[in-house]
């Protein structure tokens, strides 16, 4: 058989301990959980924010 040809044997998988295999972790879980966190904390600071004063100071940045 040529060596250009030839077809290496596959390595072996690692295999998962049941410590993995009984595992209950959902990366969906926390990928939807921090992002929604994140906004109720953002809605909550906008109830609280002087949307007025922050404009004042955003148009004075621009101009200068």
């Amino acid at each position: 058989m040529d060596e250009k040809t030839a077809i290496a044997a596959p390595e072996a998988q690692p295999q998962y301990g049941l410590e993995v295999l009984c595992a209950s972790w959902n990366p969906v879980v926390s990928a939807i959980a921090e992002p929604v966190g994140a906004a109720r904390k953002f809605v909550a600071d906008l109830a609280t924010t002087d949307a007025e004063g922050f404009l004042s100071s955003f148009y004075r940045s621009q101009q200068g």
